[in-house]
């Protein structure tokens, strides 16, 4: 039996029921594609709104804080926030500064006046008038023609006090900031986070640190904690009187030595790369201390990875006083690779030059005049 349909069986059933629409295969793949999409397009949508997220952060909770103690750590805490400004950093900026001082503006010298309006209106920084701190308790700011003393660098302890922040960045004024620090505050909760002193006498000659490298406060991560901060104080207030206390060669106690007492063996330790590269660094031979023992020394490179880089050239001053001829050729840098190029003299002295610029162009303030260097190393102990 055949089930052949000729043509004119073919043309009968057409007449009667209609030609069949040729279109039909190509419109149900177009709906199908249609349908697909919607389908892939609404899971697509469940799943973002499904999935778990992370919580959003709120950068108003954190803080970054430095301290002046006279005009020029004034002006070197400007050059900080102008950078924290570049680097697009979202957390709150704040100065503390000396109740002495105020934001009125006497006259065209009142210069410390004219940064701290600077500071508060262009870099948006939160001005809070504090005591200064110093070995004794209470010390006083200086100015331009007399600088503080190393001892009120215990007035960075005041960050313990920032308690409407759940996460203060405390740094000091004297290095150049090389890169966005706002990932530190999410780090896991500790009291305080801070890098290792890897240019420190191992082991510690101070029987109170609690190990062999101990830290330093150039950078602090801190919780704030007003208990915390009385506690730091009433440490300092017995180191004065009592006589086992280990001390610096000028009787002193400073920051560091109270928080590597209170810390030394329970905070967080951050690496000192990229966190705590010294200038001194492109003048030592032995990179062992800041690279391990088995990474090559590479002067630009150690550049590029560096978050900060902190100016400690001692005996010679800091960036805001100049040098005389005589400390630079002692200082700088030895040209040691075979090229002759003398990298890390060019990045060395860079450095300082980059930092004088913007001291000049931010703060309208020019460098302190050389010293006479034989008189300076006597001074400060490295004759």
């Amino acid at each position: 039996m055949s089930f052949d349909i000729d043509e004119g069986d073919r043309e009968h059933y057409y007449r009667q029921y209609g030609t069949p629409d040729k279109r039909w295969p190509a419109l149900r793949r177009s709906r199908m594609i249609y349908w697909t999409a919607v389908a892939a397009a609404t899971l697509l949508v469940l799943y973002f709104l499904t999935r778990p997220r992370e919580p959003a952060v709120d950068w108003h909770h954190f803080a970054y804080s430095l301290y002046a103690t006279d005009a020029h750590s004034l002006c070197n805490a400007l050059l900080v926030f102008d950078s924290l400004k570049r680097l697009g950093s979202r957390a709150d900026r704040v100065l503390l500064y000396p109740k002495q001082w105020d934001t009125f503006v006497a006259s065209n010298t009142d210069r410390t006046s004219q940064l701290l309006n600077i500071a508060r209106d262009h870099y948006k920084v939160n001005l809070l008038p504090i005591g200064l701190l110093g070995q004794d308790g209470a010390t006083t700011p200086g100015d331009l023609d007399t600088e503080s003393s190393w001892d009120s660098s215990i007035t960075k302890l005041r960050a313990f006090e920032l308690t409407p922040y759940n996460r203060v960045l405390q740094l000091d004024a004297d290095l150049t900031l090389l890169k966005n620090l706002d990932h530190l505050f999410l780090l896991p909760s500790a009291p305080v986070a801070m890098p290792r002193a890897y240019w420190a006498d191992v082991p510690s000659p101070d029987p109170n640190q609690s190990q062999p490298w101990p830290l330093t406060s150039l950078l602090l991560l801190l919780e704030p904690n007003r208990a915390e901060f009385k506690v730091l104080l009433e440490t300092l207030t017995s180191w004065r009187t009592d006589p086992n206390v280990t001390t610096h060669g000028d009787g002193k106690k400073y920051d560091m030595d109270l928080l590597n007492y209170r810390y030394g063996s329970s905070a967080l330790v951050l690496p000192q790369r990229p966190y705590a590269l010294l200038t001194a660094e492109f003048r030592n031979k032995d990179h062992t201390p800041y690279l391990g023992p088995h990474a090559h020394w590479d002067a630009q490179k150690a550049l590029e990875e560096a978050a900060l880089v902190h100016f400690s050239d001692w005996p010679l001053p800091k960036p805001w006083t100049m040098w005389s001829a005589d400390a630079l050729a002692e200082i700088q840098p030895k040209c040691t690779d075979e090229k002759g190029e003398c990298v890390e003299r060019k990045i060395w002295k860079g450095l300082y030059e980059d930092f004088r610029v913007k001291r000049r162009d931010i703060c309208k303030i020019l460098s302190v005049p050389a010293p006479i260097w034989t008189k300076w190393k006597a001074d400060h102990g490295a004759s």
